[in-house]
C-alpha cells in the first residue's frame, strides 16, 4: 500500500503545517455543526500541502458524509445542478450532514458552459457546509464570482523540517533506518510537498536504511531496458522500490509507457478483481496527466508516474508467473495506420480550400460530405475533378475506396479530358493574337533631306 494511503491523518494533530488554516477550519465546522451557517471555504496554494485532506479529515472528525466532485464534473450548469444541487440542500440518507467538496475548481476551461454561475448559486444556496480546493485562484476570470462567494484560505508551502519530523516518526514506526541528515534533505528537496516527499520516502526504505547518498541520487536514471522488460517488472512487481527502479530505466518515455501498461492490463491480469482495480488506479493517473494537460503544470507528473506503474503492481492479488504475453499498445498503432490517410485528407482540403476561398477545417466540416454525395453522379464527379484538379488518390478518399477501383479510374480519366479541353479552348491562335504588316506592291522611294549643317560647309576657297 502506497504510504500517503497507509499514513493518511487520523486526526489535527497529525496534520502537519498551515496550523491557523486548521484552526479557523475547525471553528467554521464546529458552527455548522451547531445548526449555523458559515461562508464556503476556498483552499488554495501549492499541491501537496493538504488542502483536499483537511477537508477529507473535516468530514471524518465530525461524521459528516463526503460528497465529493472534481474539475472533470464542472462543465455545464446542468450537471452541476443535477449532481451537487440535492446534495447541498438536505441531509444524507443516514440524516447526517454533508460535506460538499468541489476539487480543483481552477480546471474550469472556457469551454465549460454555465459551470461557473451554477456552481456561485449553489454557494449561495447549500444548507450543507461547502469547501472548494484550487491552486491558482487568480490567473482564471472564471472563478472571479466564486472567489467572491467564499472565505479565502492560502495554503503555504510546509516547512522542510515539519516535513522531515513526520518522516522520521513514519520510518520510526516502519523500524526502518536512516540517517536524520538524510531526511533533511529529502525534506528540503519536495518544495514543501508532502506526498511527493512521502512516496520518495518510501522508494528509497525498500534498498535498506536510508542513506545521505541515496538521496542525492533519488533522481539519477540509471541504465536504459527494454521497454518489455520494464513492463515484466511493473506487472509483477511486489515493492515501490523495484517497481519504480524499472521505470527509471525503460527506455521509453512515460508517457508510451502508461500506453504500454494501459493496452496489456488485460493481457496480463488473468483475474477480473486485479484487471478492475488496475485500471481504477490507472484512471487516477489519467485524471492528473488531464491536469497536466489543461494547466501545464508538471509537478503532477510525479503523481500520474507513481500511478499507473507503481499503482497497477501494487493493486493486483495475485501472483503472476512466466511469459507475458505483451502487446505493442492499440492505439498508437492505429494512429501510424492512419497517418498517411490523414496527411491524405490535410492535402485535400486545402486543394479545396485554395479554389474555394475556404479554410481547411471549414472544408474538412462542411464541404467534405456534400463533395461525397455530389461524386455519386457520375457526370458531375470528372467536372469537380477536374475544377480541383484532384490525383486517383484523393478521389478515392471522397468515394471511400482504393485508388485502383475503376470508379476512380473512370473519373479521373473523364477528368484529365475535362482539363485538356480546357486549356484547348484557352489557347487563342496566332492568327488572333498577331498583328499583320501592311503589304506592300511597289518599292516607295525616300527622298533623303540635306543636312543643314552640311549646306553651311564652304566649297570652294573664293
Amino acid at each position: 500500500m502506497l504510504w500517503p494511503d497507509n499514513y493518511f491523518p487520523q486526526n489535527f494533530e497529525q496534520f502537519i503545517g498551515n496550523v491557523e488554516i486548521v484552526e479557523h477550519a475547525v471553528k467554521w465546522a464546529e458552527e455548522w455543526d451547531k445548526g449555523g451557517k458559515g461562508k464556503p471555504l476556498l483552499f488554495f496554494g501549492n499541491t501537496g500541502t493538504g488542502k483536499t485532506c483537511l477537508a477529507i479529515l473535516l468530514a471524518q472528525h465530525f461524521g459528516w458524509e463526503l460528497f465529493e466532485l472534481n474539475a472533470s464534473d464542472f462543465r455545464t450548469k446542468d450537471v452541476i445542478e443535477r449532481l451537487v444541487g440535492a446534495a447541498s440542500q438536505g441531509a444524507s440518507f443516514s440524516g447526517k450532514r454533508r460535506l460538499i467538496l468541489l476539487d480543483e475548481v481552477d480546471g474550469l476551461q472556457a469551454r465549460d458552459r454555465g459551470g461557473a454561475a451554477a456552481i456561485v448559486k449553489i454557494l449561495k444556496e447549500s444548507n450543507n457546509p461547502v469547501i472548494l480546493t484550487a491552486n491558482d485562484i487568480y490567473s482564471n476570470q472564471k472563478l472571479l464570482p466564486i472567489r467572491e462567494q467564499c472565505e479565502l484560505r492560502q495554503f503555504k508551502k510546509i516547512n522542510y523540517l515539519s516535513i522531515a519530523k513526520r518522516l522520521r516518526a513514519i520510518l520510526e514506526s516502519e523500524k526502518i533506518s536512516f540517517d536524520p541528515e538524510a531526511i533533511k534533505l529529502l525534506a528540503r528537496n519536495c518544495g514543501g510537498d508532502f506526498r511527493s516527499a512521502l512516496l520518495d520516502t518510501q522508494a528509497l526504505s525498500f534498498s535498506g536504511p536510508i542513506s545521505f547518498s541515496n538521496v542525492e541520487q533519488l533522481g539519477y536514471r540509471e541504465r536504459q531496458e527494454n521497454v518489455f522488460n520494464v513492463l515484466d517488472k511493473i506487472f509483477k512487481g511486489k515493492t515501490v522500490g523495484e517497481v519504480r527502479k524499472a521505470r527509471f530505466q525503460s527506455e521509453v518515455s512515460d508517457d508510451l509507457l502508461f500506453r504500454w501498461v494501459e493496452e496489456n492490463i488485460p493481457r496480463v491480469y488473468s483475474d477480473i478483481g486485479d484487471t478492475a482495480r488496475a485500471f481504477d488506479v490507472l484512471s487516477r493517473a489519467d485524471i492528473f496527466e488531464g491536469r497536466i494537460m489543461r494547466r501545464q503544470h508538471y509537478g503532477f507528473k510525479r503523481y500520474s508516474s507513481e500511478l499507473f506503474t507503481s499503482g497497477v503492481a501494487l493493486s493486483k492479488q495475485n501472483e503472476y508467473h512466466g511469459w507475458l504475453k505483451l502487446q505493442f499498445p492499440q492505439l498508437l498503432k492505429n494512429l501510424r495506420a492512419s497517418s498517411a490517410r490523414r496527411n491524405l485528407k490535410k492535402e485535400l482540403t486545402r486543394k479545396i480550400g485554395l479554389k474555394t476561398h475556404s479554410s481547411s477545417k471549414k472544408v474538412s466540416t462542411e464541404d467534405l460530405p456534400f463533395m461525397k454525395l455530389i461524386f455519386q453522379d457520375k457526370t458531375l464527379a470528372p467536372k469537380i475533378a477536374a475544377e480541383f484538379e484532384l490525383n486517383e488518390k484523393e478521389i478515392a478518399f471522397i468515394l471511400e475506396t482504393k485508388p485502383s477501383a475503376k470508379k476512380v479510374q473512370n473519373i479521373f480519366e473523364e477528368s484529365q479530358k475535362i482539363k485538356q479541353e480546357v486549356m484547348i479552348a484557352k489557347r487563342k491562335p496566332l492568327e488572333a493574337i498577331s498583328t499583320p504588316l501592311p503589304k506592300v506592291d511597289e518599292p516607295v522611294e525616300v527622298k533623303e533631306e540635306p543636312d543643314p549643317e552640311e549646306s553651311q560647309k564652304q566649297t570652294t576657297l573664293f
